[in-house]
């Protein structure tokens, strides 16, 4: 293919919320659909959250997607950060039908090169949704 350049962007990687950095939750499984050995239950309390430490080989844009189940009839937000940098507060976690429903919520985030804080930290009193993992591409 003359004139052409096939490029890859880069993988898309999985990191589950069980191997993440805990704060106020606790890791569970019963609630079926999630990925890897279980899901973080946060605590019903604002301040509840889940770290994980991502590589990037060069800074720049990354999309982030994280795969959550509220099984409420309410939002859950939480304030998402990277670095300790607000990359969106109060990002909306709406209610996904059932704790066994999951969904995907999705951003963009910049990193830098080598490791990453990315932080989802619940912003009311009823803690953030059940979280499986987050995609990093």
């Amino acid at each position: 293919m003359r004139g052409y350049q096939l490029v890859d962007g880069p993988a898309a990687v999985d990191y589950q919320a069980e191997d993440a950095f805990i704060s106020q939750g606790v890791v569970e499984s019963n609630h079926t659909g999630f990925s890897g050995t279980g899901f973080v239950n946060y605590d019903n309390v604002s301040g509840s959250f889940v770290e994980w430490t991502v590589p990037a080989s060069t800074a720049g844009p990354a999309s982030l997607a994280l795969r959550y189940a509220n099984g409420t009839t309410l939002n859950r937000p939480m304030d998402m950060t990277v670095n300790g940098m607000a990359v969106s507060a109060a990002h909306p976690f709406n209610p996904t039908g059932a704790w066994s429903s999951w969904a995907m919520a999705t951003l963009t985030v910049p990193l830098t090169a080598g490791p990453n804080r990315i932080r989802a930290t619940a912003t009311t009193a009823n803690g953030g949704p059940n979280v499986d993992k987050i995609t990093v591409s």
